[in-house]
């Protein structure tokens, strides 16, 4: 085992090399550890253990364990490349959270993967959950969700077997929030009014409208309708579905159907009233 201070100054020099994710705001690396810190030299690498913890800046990341992995470079000094994380992660920063079982940083890839249960990624007005794995590309400001993945604001929701949500912040507020998400495999979206499903397609939040491509179905309180893709405006329902080649390539020939179901208790146009002749 090595004193706290050592491997503190070691991580100090190979900090800036760290990419994004670990690169918001200033000022040293800190590692806190309750059980200790080893510098294992044979293997390039070091372990934190017990509440384990590194700070830089506005970020946090927490786990039971934490696994640096390094390489050295030319000039005497070391590039640490890989950052492990191990039981009960949680990722912080001013404006998100990422919580999971185990996160491996690839620096090269700027690529964040966490995996285990209770998947989730929070923003300042989003909250995103997934079965298998939360990815965050952090170069692209992308992250990806995999295996019955869902992302909500509010009454908004967007679900499929994958997504993946370009995140923005505000420039004013410095908050991040989700821009757009692109669903593959089973894709629903919905708000407290409307419903459209298919195999896959593209929501933009922030001007709530949505394209849905592939065995389309549309719903509005009682009322159906199915094509082959469609684009809606999830705040008021208006919504153009086609089908066949006006879809593009790849679609068949099959025509767009609408159901029409009259509300309980109201009676159809030109239909008599109930208990009494039509007028």
């Amino acid at each position: 085992m090595i004193g706290r201070a050592i491997l503190l100054a070691v991580l100090l020099l190979t900090a800036p090399a760290a990419a994004q994710l670990l690169d918001r705001g200033t000022g040293p690396l800190q590692i806190d550890a309750d059980n200790g810190i080893e510098w294992r030299r044979d293997e390039q690498l070091y372990i934190a253990t017990g509440n384990a913890k590194a700070r830089r800046g506005a970020v946090t990341v927490a786990a039971d364990r934490l696994v640096a992995r390094y390489r050295e470079v030319p000039g005497g000094t070391t590039d640490v490349f890989q950052v492990e994380a191990i039981g009960r992660v949680v990722v912080t920063t001013a404006t998100e959270r990422i919580d999971g079982q185990r996160a491996i940083y690839n620096v090269d890839q700027e690529l964040l993967v966490v995996t285990g249960n209770n998947l989730r990624l929070v923003t300042a007005t989003d909250v995103v959950t997934a079965r298998d794995s939360l990815e965050w590309w952090d170069g692209r400001k992308v992250a990806v969700a995999r295996g019955d993945a869902v992302a909500e604001r509010q009454d908004r929701r967007i679900a499929a077997d994958v997504l993946d949500a370009t995140i923005i912040e505000d420039p004013q507020t410095r908050q991040t929030r989700i821009s757009r998400v692109n669903g593959f495999g089973n894709l629903r979206v919905s708000t407290r009014t409307e419903f459209a499903a298919g195999e896959r397609g593209t929501y933009n939040l922030d001007t709530n409208m949505a394209t849905i491509l592939g065995s389309v179905r549309l719903s509005q309180n009682r009322n159906q309708a199915g094509g082959d893709c469609a684009e809606v405006n999830m705040t008021n329902g208006n919504a153009v579905l086609r089908a066949g080649q006006a879809c593009g390539r790849g679609f068949g020939t099959g025509p767009v159907r609408m159901l029409i179901t009259p509300s309980e208790g109201v009676p159809p146009p030109g239909s008599a009233p109930v208990g009494g002749r039509r007028p």
